[in-house]
């Protein structure tokens, strides 16, 4: 399965708000839509940059265990809001799901 890729500007902004959504989720305002998206959408409105970002949460999703799963449940609603192309978030938490089970099975 090919990585899903982004150009130098898209990493970039993807880590800019990768970095906003850990710092919103350790102050626990990730969940807080109507303060949140406003800056969220000013950071970026680059619907794949922000799939990008939700697939990686989606992958701490299905890999984590339950308190991750809830704790990651506001992230991912304000990354949705922000208006995250979910097929790309799709393709990019089954991408990192088939990293790990490709190293799994190398390690074995």
């Amino acid at each position: 399965m090919p990585k899903p890729e982004l150009d130098e500007r898209q990493r970039t902004e993807a880590a800019r708000v990768t970095a906003m959504m850990d710092r919103l989720a350790a102050e626990g305002l990730a969940g807080d839509h109507l303060e949140a998206l406003p800056d969220l959408r000013k950071m970026s409105n680059d619907r794949v940059v922000l799939g990008d970002v939700l697939g990686d949460v989606l992958y701490r999703v299905i890999v984590g265990a339950q308190a991750e799963t809830i704790s990651s449940w506001p992230t991912l609603e304000l990354l949705r809001a922000a208006g995250a192309d979910e097929e790309r978030a799709a393709a990019k938490a089954a991408w990192l799901r088939s990293q790990a089970v490709d190293s799994q099975s190398t390690a074995k």
